[in-house]
């Protein structure tokens, strides 16, 4: 049995984890990546321009595919479009991308799966699969919406677990799908809670997906009726589409109405998935924050709470008030019948939905078109605001 020292142990290499391990080595810090399966891809596929640069991410370079917008769709097929340069990514190129620059940065890569997570008198003691026991002065919890890493330690990552919607994507090959230069995003009973999507991936080659909350685990048959009702309509564009082919199944949680709850203790910080961060941008946005708070604190042999709690204080004010504002409106969308959303569709036909500028100028449109659009909605919305 080896034993390892470090300032820094970063377990899960999802996009949150790449991230605060790149960024924790860059300060300097002693760095470990600990993934159980390294061949293993993040789920994202389509990321807007929008996202990518408030988070800092490029991603123009891993791009198959340029859609230059959104199409929002009602249950009764109203459609709403949107103006919004986007990408679906390679995904193995992305993933390569960034675990190889964590190790340019000084991480070290260790492919094992976690045990154990305890306290030691020095700092926090990992025991691996293979073996090892990594010993560091701080850990960072990257595994994903499913980590039980740091409730082990008895604190609550997220405020409204019961609010993860569950997800099952299919990528699909049809001669021509993919060419689309729309992502498309239904809403209502098709998928409640959240959505379904289309994303298109050049070619003959695009991925489905239905992302469900409150409904458990097995949405397959969201799934199975989106698919329905997405070849119902496509049928006269596409010669054959009955026959569409299905040619991989994911399925995992996006916690993206979760909100955060306690992401630092002593010794040990969340990111990613585990702390309701979701989105591919925003989270590695997230895990940079983290990485930057821990590998410095680790530097300073200080792993305090008080001291963690920097990170969550700096993403509480970055980020945060976007993730309030998209609960809310989940939530305002999770209480609506579809009929209510198919009004709403027919009366925001034609108006400019999204403008230039920052988050509060896009909230203030967005209110009052919305506003002026189903007024009735509002206090709903600002109920929801005050319960987050």
């Amino acid at each position: 049995m080896r034993v390892m020292k470090f300032d820094v142990a970063v377990v899960g290499a999802s996009p949150a984890g790449l991230s605060a391990a790149a960024s924790s080595a860059r300060t300097g810090a002693r760095t470990v990546l600990i993934e159980r399966e390294l061949a293993s891809l993040p789920n994202a596929n389509t990321v807007f321009d929008g996202m990518a640069s408030a988070a800092c991410l490029n991603v123009d370079q891993f791009s198959l595919h340029q859609v230059r917008g959104m199409r929002l769709v009602s249950p009764a097929g109203h459609i709403l479009e949107i103006d919004a340069r986007g990408h679906f990514l390679d995904r193995k190129r992305f993933y390569a991308h960034h675990l190889n620059f964590a190790a340019d940065c000084g991480a070290e890569i260790i492919e094992s799966e976690v045990r154990s997570l305890s306290r030691s008198s020095d700092g926090m003691e990992l025991s691996l699969s293979r073996g090892d026991v990594i010993g560091a002065r701080i850990v960072i919890d990257a595994g994903g919406v499913d980590s039980r890493l740091a409730s082990s330690l008895g604190f609550k990552p997220m405020r409204h677990p019961e609010d993860v919607a569950w997800a099952v994507e299919v990528d699909v090959r049809h001669p021509g799908i993919g060419e689309e230069d729309r992502f498309e995003y239904c809403v209502g009973s098709i998928a409640p809670g959240w959505k379904a999507t289309f994303s298109p991936a050049g070619d003959d080659t695009a991925t489905l997906g239905v992302f469900v909350r409150r409904h458990g685990r097995d949405v397959q048959g969201f799934l199975d009726a989106f698919l329905k009702r997405f070849i119902k309509r496509r049928v006269d564009s596409y010669h054959g589409m009955e026959r569409m082919k299905i040619l991989e199944t994911r399925r995992g949680g996006d916690p993206i109405a979760a909100l955060p709850g306690r992401i630092v203790d002593e010794g040990i910080m969340v990111t990613g998935g585990a702390a309701a961060q979701s989105g591919l941008a925003y989270s590695m946005r997230a895990g940079a924050i983290c990485g930057e708070v821990a590998g410095r604190a680790g530097l300073a042999g200080d792993a305090s709470r008080k001291r963690l709690s920097e990170y969550s204080r700096r993403w509480w004010l970055e980020l945060g008030p976007e993730y309030i504002l998209g609960r809310a409106s989940l939530e305002t969308l999770r209480s609506m019948s579809d009929e209510e959303i198919d009004r709403l569709f027919l009366s925001l036909s034609g108006r400019n939905l999204l403008v230039p500028g920052g988050l509060w100028k896009k909230s203030a449109n967005a209110a009052f078109q919305l506003t002026r659009a189903m007024p009735a909605i509002i206090p709903r919305f600002l109920l929801n605001m005050l319960r987050f």
